[in-house]
This record gives C-alpha cells, sequence and structure tokens, in this order.
C-alpha cells in the first residue's frame, strides 16, 4: 500500500512539473509571437515608407509625368497612411502621423525639404523593424 501511495505521489509531481513547463513554454511563445507581430508591423511601415520615397523621387524627376506616375505615388501615400492606422501605438508612430498631416498638400511632400526629415523618420522606423 505504500509503494502505490508514493508511486501516485510521484506521478503527481511529475504532471505539475511537466504542466508548469508547458504553462511556461506557452508564456513564451506568446511573448515571442508579439514581439515578432510588433517587428513585422514596423518592417511593413518601413517598406511603405520606402514606397513612397520612391515614387516621389520618380515625381521629382525632371522628365515627363504620366497619370500612372501620380496615381502610384498617391497610391503608396495611401498604402502609408493604411500602416500607420494599424501601427503600434508609439511616439514614432505619432512623431509619423504629424509629419506627414504637416506636409499633406503635394507640393509640400514634394519640395526639396520634406526629403531630409522624412528620411530622418524612415531610419528610425528601420532600427525598430531590427
Amino acid at each position: 500500500m505504500a509503494k502505490a501511495l508514493e508511486a501516485t505521489y510521484v506521478s503527481i509531481e511529475i504532471a505539475v512539473v511537466g504542466a508548469t513547463i508547458a504553462w511556461l513554454q506557452l508564456n513564451y511563445a506568446k511573448k515571442r509571437d508579439a514581439t515578432l507581430d510588433t517587428r513585422n508591423q514596423w518592417e511593413q511601415i518601413h517598406r511603405t515608407m520606402l514606397e513612397f520615397r520612391f515614387r516621389r523621387e520618380i515625381l521629382n524627376l525632371p522628365m515627363g509625368l504620366t497619370n500612372e506616375d501620380l496615381i502610384q505615388t498617391s497610391h503608396a501615400l495611401h498604402m502609408l497612411r493604411g500602416e500607420l492606422d494599424r501601427a503600434p501605438n508609439s511616439p514614432l508612430v505619432t512623431e509619423i502621423w504629424a509629419f506627414l498631416n504637416a506636409n499633406a498638400e503635394a507640393e509640400q511632400w514634394r519640395a526639396p525639404a520634406f526629403g531630409p526629415g522624412f528620411d530622418k523618420l524612415v531610419h528610425q522606423v528601420a532600427l525598430k523593424s531590427r
């Protein structure tokens, strides 16, 4: 009888240890997934910022513009705003929104003065996506 009781206690201890390890692994996986999701969001924001920057540079080339260039640049800006809508709450996202809102007119974001400020923000987003 004592051996059966001892075996039962050992089985319970093994089950508790197993459940604890499983809970710790699950907790780690949840935190890791959240970290990866956040990093993936920053990567996507970075991609859309680069796309908008590229399309903006195309518009600023001295060659003739087509309607397609204008549409693609507007689309890139629209996609950037959409990514920012889904972005994690962050002072950097607020700063990007403020910068875009301060330069909302096409003449403003096509101006040479827009580039350095935008590039600084792109770099900050790139650092978050690492």
